[in-house]
């Protein structure tokens, strides 16, 4: 297998003309990868983005108040947005989301919108800010008194005057229990307010029906999120791939029909270009592969071994099966891999190559090709006659290394 890449990669990958490129074309070709990558990326977004996708068929906003526990509490954060559309304020799709919504969700925006109609909002938010400061101050105040009857009080009562303070607000031994009894009934007084403050917004006919609808619909709708989800899974990726292996193969063809041809600058554009197309692809695959795992069968078998305490045996399945895949992977590609091989045999660069490092172009053993004229493990032929000069020259070569006659022709 190691040799089969190694083999692979040399007959496709490497670079073997005598012609150098120029810094400057190294720079082009650096600049046409990062073009195509960045087309590919936003072919890839755009193909993705116009998908009804179930963010854009119910959006994070319509989850979180169908999944919402507080619906009744007007500080909620989809109360406070001034509009549904805000939520997409910076989207450049936002048109053909739009109109992919699901209707529940359209509702539950709708019934939003009638509450924040009956209700103003701001105001409502700006008078529980007021009796929260109320009650605050009130509070803070009992505090004071509580701490300081308890520790100043039983210090100075002996040794005090009736009309002398001992603490602030000119609170005196006569006065600090009616003053502290008036407090509380302020306090009292407020958290009515407030309690009956809060049921008026919660006990309004809008909010009601907005919690009878969410009530009637959240269960479908979650299960409707839970399959939009996974049949988007599958397919943004083979959307992506549709997208990809047309360029794939088509990058692949022209890499590979331009190194057969000899014409080395496009060959090595094509394939750089190629190995750029092959990123997301390998990206879109391995991501499509782990989608069709069965995750649940898998987890439900291994506690079946685990409760049977022999979980040993997944591995040897898990073995098996890889051992019937990758098997089956090896023989198709090696049969591919000769098919390709012999076709590279009678290429020139393969025969210069070989002629260069004396090895055979068929078998790949060491040769005399001063000496030798066929190889003696294979009956290769490693010369013939020029027919220009009539003396034996090297097969496969482009010029007579005698007379310097182009035999190619």
């Amino acid at each position: 297998m190691k040799e089969f890449i190694k083999s692979f990669y040399k007959n496709n990958f490497v670079y073997n003309g005598t012609e150098k490129l120029s810094k400057l074309t190294i720079f082009f070709i650096i600049l046409l990868d990062i073009l195509i990558y960045s087309t590919l990326n936003l072919g890839i977004d755009f193909q993705t983005r116009v998908l009804n996708s179930p963010t854009v068929t119910f959006p994070y906003k319509c989850r979180d108040v169908i999944n919402s526990t507080n619906i009744d509490d007007f500080n909620a954060y989809f109360y406070s947005k001034d509009s549904y559309n805000n939520y997409y304020y910076d989207d450049n799709y936002k048109e053909i989301k739009d109109s992919l919504i699901d209707n529940r969700c359209s509702i539950s925006n709708t019934k939003i919108e009638e509450v924040k109609k009956e209700h103003d909002i701001k105001q409502l938010i700006i008078a529980q800010n007021e009796l929260l400061n109320s009650e605050n101050k009130i509070n803070n105040e009992l505090y004071y008194i509580k701490e300081n009857y308890n520790t100043v009080l039983f210090e100075k009562l002996s040794s005090q005057n009736t009309d002398k303070s001992i603490i602030k607000d000119n609170l005196t031994t006569q006065n600090v229990k009616e003053r502290y009894v008036t407090y509380e009934k302020e306090l009292a007084k407020i958290q009515k307010e407030k309690e009956d403050f809060y049921k008026t917004f919660s006990e309004s006919k809008s909010v009601k029906d907005l919690i009878s609808y969410v009530n009637d619909n959240n269960v479908q709708i979650n299960d409707d999120i839970e399959e939009a989800n996974k049949a988007y899974s599958l397919k943004i990726e083979l959307v992506t791939l549709l997208f990809l292996f047309p360029l794939v193969f088509g990058f692949f063809y022209l890499m590979k029909r331009y190194l057969l041809k000899e014409k080395y600058i496009l060959y090595v554009m094509f394939k750089n270009i190629f190995i750029i197309s092959l990123i997301p692809t390998f990206i879109s695959i391995f991501s499509l592969i782990y989608e069709f795992l069965p995750k649940i069968f898998l987890e439900k078998l291994m506690q079946f071994f685990y409760e049977l305490e022999i979980p040993f045996v997944v591995y040897y399945f898990v073995i098996i099966i890889f051992v019937f895949i990758f098997a089956f992977l090896i023989i198709k590609v090696q049969k591919r891999y000769k098919e390709n091989n012999n076709k590279l045999k009678n290429n020139s660069i393969s025969k210069v190559e070989s002629y260069n490092k004396n090895i055979c172009n068929s078998c790949g053993n060491s040769v005399d090709f001063k000496t030798m004229n066929f190889c003696p493990c294979c009956q290769n032929q490693l010369k013939i006659e020029c027919r220009f000069c009539q003396h034996k020259t090297i097969k496969g070569l482009s010029y007579c290394s005698n007379c310097g006659q182009d035999i190619s022709i």
